[in-house]
């Protein structure tokens, strides 16, 4: 058998596009630029007769030596034999087309599995990598989440304390609107009584009686006439909200105090405060005339 018929295939392997380096079938992408690889597959080749240079099995001529491999005619490579004695010729092709191909087949495979070990360390080092950068990344988000989770605690608390807070509030304004119904209440039966008392005691018209013989009772000196300016108190007096003996009672005024009078209501002479109070009517017999005011 002669070196023109030994024939081998190499396995399907894949190729980067850029920068032309070889791995395994198994492997995606490259090591170096991370692109996708291309399936690269080998046409069945053989050795040049002529040259002995690996060429493709129906290549018409060697590229190597031009040689016209069409022809019939194949030169025949001697073989040499061991120095004991010739053996014979078909014998010994045998054995060394056997070695060769067995020689063949274990330098692929080393190289094989030498791609597919250091593209398999590459492939295992870039998943550890990516591994390693997303569980820093997830401890990262998780880090941000509990701290979320403590500021929404913290808010949450301070809005149940001023819940709180606000309930306690209007409780108390609940309280301090029904106080003071209750006073409204208890002032306008105080009023009412008032002006029940004085309808009460207020002179009723005399009765025609028969004539006499007795003299007319002296007429009354004529009602003094008020005029603005100040006064002094002869008398403790009250100071009424209303011209009137049953309206509301604002505060009592001493005897010897000055007032201030700024009009007069029949009886009655309308005071005003200094401090802000409310205006208010004191009777007129109460207070005596000073002069008038600056």
């Amino acid at each position: 058998m002669t070196l023109s018929s030994i024939h081998f295939t190499m396995l399907c392997m894949k190729q980067c596009p850029d920068c032309s380096a070889q791995y395994d079938d198994n492997v995606a992408f490259c090591a170096k630029d991370g692109k996708a690889l291309a399936v690269t597959s080998y046409n069945r080749s053989r050795l040049c007769p002529h040259c002995a240079n690996s060429i493709q099995e129906d290549a018409p001529q060697c590229p190597y030596c031009k040689a016209d491999l069409t022809s019939i005619g194949v030169p025949q490579w001697p073989i040499r034999e061991e120095m004991s004695g010739a053996a014979p010729r078909g014998h010994d092709d045998n054995p060394l087309s056997v070695q060769s191909k067995t020689i063949l087949i274990a330098g692929f495979i080393v190289f094989a599995l030498g791609v597919f070990l250091i593209g398999g360390h590459q492939q295992r080092s870039e998943t550890r990598e990516l591994q390693e950068t997303n569980l820093k990344k997830l401890q990262d988000r998780q880090l941000k989440i509990q701290t979320l989770e403590g500021q929404l605690k913290q808010i949450r608390q301070q809005l149940d304390d001023r819940k709180s807070q606000i309930d306690t509030l209007t409780a108390k304004l609940q309280e301090s609107q029904k106080e003071l119904s209750a006073t409204q209440q208890q002032l306008s039966s105080a009023t009412r009584e008032a002006e029940r008392l004085a309808s009460s005691r207020a002179p009723t018209t005399p009765r025609p009686t028969a004539r006499s013989n007795k003299p007319p009772p002296a007429s009354k000196p004529p009602a003094r006439s008020a005029e603005p300016g100040v006064y002094q108190v002869v008398r403790t007096t009250t100071v009424r909200e209303k011209p009137s003996a049953g309206a509301l009672a604002l505060a009592t005024i001493g005897k010897g105090t000055k007032i201030t009078v700024v009009g007069a209501a029949g009886e009655w002479l309308e005071v005003r405060s200094k401090q802000g109070k409310p205006p208010g009517f004191v009777r007129l017999d109460d207070a005596m005339f000073i002069g008038r005011a600056n």
